[in-house]
C-alpha cells in the first residue's frame, strides 16, 4: 500500500512539474487549486468560495490572504472587472 502512495506521489510531484505549479508554496498551491476547481465556465471565483474551498479550510486568515495576494502578483488570479470586492478571475 505505501509503495502505491509513493508511486501516486512521485507522479504528482512530475505533474505540478509540468504545470509550473512545484515553485509555489503549499499554501499559494492550495488555493490556485480550489480556485481552479471552482471557477465556472466564465473563470471567475469568489472569495468566500475559495475560504470555504476542502483545499483551504486548514489555512488561517492571515495566511489565506496574503498568499492569495502573492498569487496574484504571479498573474495567477486577478481581480474581477465585474465586481469591485470579492471577486476574483482565475487566469
Amino acid at each position: 500500500m505505501l509503495k502505491k502512495f509513493i508511486t501516486l506521489k512521485l507522479l504528482l510531484n512530475e505533474m505540478e512539474q509540468d504545470l509550473g505549479l512545484s515553485d509555489l508554496p503549499d499554501a499559494e498551491k492550495n488555493i490556485y487549486l480550489a480556485a481552479q476547481d471552482l471557477s465556472s465556465g466564465d473563470n471567475y471565483v469568489t472569495t468566500k468560495d475559495l475560504l470555504d474551498h476542502k483545499l483551504t479550510q486548514n489555512l488561517t486568515r492571515p495566511t489565506f490572504f496574503r498568499c492569495l495576494k502573492s498569487i496574484q502578483t504571479k498573474g495567477l488570479l486577478k481581480h474581477s472587472a465585474r465586481k469591485k470586492r470579492g471577486e476574483f478571475e482565475v487566469c
